[in-house]
């Protein structure tokens, strides 16, 4: 979804067709609750504005007056090592 500007409001989605998105949607869910037994959020991620859950941010953003897209940096998220 678009406003007057051209600019992404909203983004619709929904599911493939075909069996295997269910089988790839519970792979996905696996492979993060074994990755989150193994993230220590420092402080700040445990103190989110999001809500009362830690929130990490990741991946690439775009906003707060920024003319163009930044990765953010995961200064904070800490994997301890694996049993």
């Amino acid at each position: 979804m678009l406003d007057r500007e051209k600019r992404i409001i909203g983004v619709l989605a929904g599911q493939p067709n075909g069996a295997s998105w269910e089988h790839a949607c519970n792979n996905a869910f696996w492979v993060l609750d074994k990755l989150a037994e193994r993230v220590k959020p420092s402080k700040k991620d445990l103190e989110s504005r999001r809500g009362i859950f830690p929130c990490i941010a990741y991946g690439i953003s775009l906003g707060n007056g920024q003319t163009v897209s930044t990765t953010l940096v995961l200064f904070s998220l800490c994997l301890v090592p694996a049993n």
